[in-house]
């Protein structure tokens, strides 16, 4: 029957993948910092924002107290209609690293590009204004870069989860998609990256600016690593609890679908071949598990099929996960993976499918 054989090929394929990730993610480093690295590198902190007066005060704290002393935070303010410009003013008066700029243009790509030309460093660090960070963020980030001169810098981001189920979903489905990029990354495949903490040379990013897609409306941290990639730029991920950037998950359902669909709507735009593979390979197995549960209700045979497809997935899942839990903290990995496993398919079809009928809107 050829859906058997189709189901043991999505299958190979599969733990080809993840086996990447797994075995990508144990041959990085931790990178630690020492305070005698003799660090002199100027920094430009970037951070797109709008209608963000609940999280803005958190971000502008954690970046005042930073260790390295070398660097300054550019805040582009995309026309916010709360109170977030009058914060930021209050800000920049007290603190002289700080400085605001109203966007020309509208939308978080094009203020994150208003910005870094606003920019006076030669080490781009951007981040997102619902973020906050360790003392040690660009101390650990600089030290990296005087290390292994990167092109590209990939740094973990880390979701704030509470005590219900949803945020505690929420966290591990991110941390999946951060472990997978940076296993990608350790195993000399960098597939995913994340602008809520992500480096660069202002130099890579001004040779790749014609390239970063403008028509979409998301995306500039995947197109330029994308671009990055095919100019043979360095790229490297930061292993190491100092480079965090903690960020707060979804409010409601609603709110991360939207999100996910965002991001999944310029997928169509990518050319990297690494990053289409892994695409169709996780739609693949997700949309495979559907249509075996689906054949069920005819033939038994296919439940058969469909527990053995899942049984593999939230095992593969699982070990993984486990192998990167420790670095992220992640508690009772085994048991939210399988409420994941079981919602995960009908998730992924759902937001695939819908981001590409329906564009979905702007951060705005």
């Amino acid at each position: 029957m050829w859906i058997v054989g189709f189901s043991i090929l999505v299958g190979i394929l599969y733990l080809v993948l993840i086996s990447i990730f797994y075995f990508g993610w144990n041959r990085i480093p931790i990178f630690r910092s020492t305070d005698n690295d003799n660090l002199n590198t100027m920094v430009s902190v970037i951070v797109p924002c709008r209608n963000e007066e609940d999280n803005i005060s958190q971000l502008i704290q954690s970046l005042s107290n930073q260790t390295y002393p070398n660097f300054e935070v550019i805040i582009v303010n995309d026309h916010s209609e709360d109170a977030t410009r009058t914060y930021i003013e209050t800000t920049q008066s007290e603190l002289s690293k700080f400085h605001l700029i109203d966007a020309l243009g509208f939308g978080k790509k094009n203020a994150l590009r208003e910005g870094i030309l606003k920019s006076t460093g030669d080490l781009i660090v951007s981040t997102d204004a619902d973020c906050f960070h360790p003392n040690n963020w660009l101390q650990s980030i600089v030290s990296f870069q005087k290390n292994y001169s990167c092109d590209l810098v990939i740094c973990p981001v880390k979701i704030q989860s509470n005590n219900s189920l949803f945020s505690k979903l929420q966290e591990l489905e991110f941390t999946s998609l951060v472990a997978s990029g940076a296993g990608a990354s350790g195993a000399g495949m960098p597939i995913l990256c994340n602008g809520a903490n992500l480096v660069f040379t202002k130099k890579v990013w001004l040779k790749s600016q014609a390239n970063l897609h403008e028509e979409e409306q998301s995306g500039d941290d995947m197109f330029l690593l994308e671009n990055v990639k095919k100019q043979g730029g360095k790229i490297r991920f930061l292993k190491s609890e100092s480079a965090f950037a903690n960020t707060k998950g979804s409010d409601s359902l609603m709110e991360f679908i939207t999100q996910r669909r965002r991001w999944t709507s310029k997928s169509a735009a990518y050319s990297d071949w690494q990053i289409i593979f892994t695409a169709i390979i996780v739609l693949l197995v997700n949309l495979l598990s559907i249509i075996l549960l689906s054949l069920s209700f005819f033939n038994l045979n296919y439940l058969i099929l469909f527990f053995t497809l899942f049984v593999f997935r939230y095992l593969l899942d699982s070990i993984f996960l486990s192998s990167v839990g420790p670095f992220f903290k992640l508690k009772n990995i085994w048991i939210y993976s399988l409420i994941l496993s079981v919602i995960y398919p009908f998730y992924i079809v759902f937001v695939v499918l819908s981001s590409f009928i329906v564009k979905p809107g702007t951060w705005r």
